[in-house]
């Protein structure tokens, strides 16, 4: 254990592309999609040894406070930090940077995690993560490259470039690239896919947004010490993700490859490549399917790479091809019919 870690959760996701079992009251993040309690909850169970409750922040929407203290009863109460509106990654990662820093713990290291993922096992993420404190210590801003076994193209990539002290320098970023590029990653060898996961000194992230993003630095002050920041100030703050904003800006960008198996459970393929469904399921001439049905049956014939969801009074029937777009939908239907999302 490292004396001097402190975890941030991103919480604040809407999960849209999980619709209709994910919704407005209750995202993805809060639900058990894995069968082995929620995604917030397995998230922070995989720093148990590495980075004790107290030393947990988590970051999300104030309408869910008590949901998050009901899942994580330990969390102590100023560690939570509320937002009243999503701002995108930047805003989430420097106000807690700037909270940390308010408590006297700006040369402490900060490891940031989206609360929504697939690790597999815990040991090789804490492996990894005290990989990435090596690099933080020194100084880099360090992330997490996950080795990838196909060429997604919902994922963004990390170049590896030269290497340091236990870990690889960031020649390059690319944000999700068509199938053509995606084949080429895969076949080159030098890419991995950006996991979303960051290590690094309280003081340094603070000193790249400052440098990267100073109207986000500027009203990050003006937050103070609060833990539920005000509408009006929060509203004011830049929305642009941390990736964006200040990795692709930065000139000391390393990254430790993962020692684990990793799927952002991103949308319905994605729970089926993590071996989960819902309900019994007949699958007659079909294949990489899937099924979220719970307590009743469902009959899929001569279909493949489909995912029937059955869920808060709506049935959804989907191509994976379309799995990205289902957040247009999610869009539309908060126009015309709100009382469904």
């Amino acid at each position: 254990m490292r004396r001097d870690l402190h975890a941030v959760i991103m919480a604040g996701g809407r999960g849209t592309r999980f619709w209709p079992a994910s919704t407005r009251s209750r995202p993805k993040q809060f639900m058990d999609l894995l069968g082995a309690g929620t995604l917030l909850q397995n998230t922070v169970a995989r720093l148990e040894g590495l980075c004790p409750m107290e030393r947990i922040l988590v970051v999300t929407g104030r309408d869910f406070e008590r949901e998050v203290m009901s899942q994580l009863p330990g969390l102590p109460v100023e560690n939570l930090l509320l937002e009243p509106m999503p701002m995108n990654t930047s805003a989430c990662i420097g106000w807690a940077a700037s909270v940390l820093a308010d408590r006297g713990l700006s040369g402490d290291l900060m490891a940031v995690l989206p609360s929504d993922h697939a690790v597999s096992p815990p040991e090789g993420f804490r492996e990894t993560l005290l990989d990435a404190c090596r690099a933080a210590d020194a100084g880099w801003l360090c992330t997490v490259g996950v080795k990838p076994d196909r060429p997604a193209t919902g994922y963004g990539y990390l170049e590896a470039g030269g290497t340091g002290d236990g870990f690889m320098v960031v020649s390059s970023f690319r944000e999700k690239p068509d199938s053509e590029t995606a084949e080429a990653f895969l076949a080159g060898g030098r890419h991995y896919w950006n996991a979303g996961i960051f290590v690094w000194r309280v003081e340094t992230i603070l000193d790249e947004i400052r440098r990267h993003l100073p109207e986000l630095s500027d009203g990050l002050k003006n937050l103070g010490r609060t833990t539920k920041a005000s509408t009006g100030l929060y509203a004011r703050l830049p929305s642009i993700s941390i990736d964006y904003g200040v990795m692709e800006k930065a000139s000391r960008v390393a990254m430790v490859p993962a020692r684990f198996s990793w799927d952002d459970v991103g949308d319905w393929p994605a729970l089926r490549r993590s071996g989960a469904c819902r309900g019994e399921a007949l699958l007659i001439g079909s294949s990489d399917c899937t099924v979220w049905n719970p307590g009743g049956l469902t009959v899929l014939m001569g279909l493949e790479r489909v995912s029937v969801v059955n869920s808060n009074g709506v049935v959804l029937v989907m191509s994976d091809d379309y799995a990205q777009k289902l957040r247009d939908v999610v869009t539309g239907l908060e126009r015309d019919r709100p009382e469904l999302v």
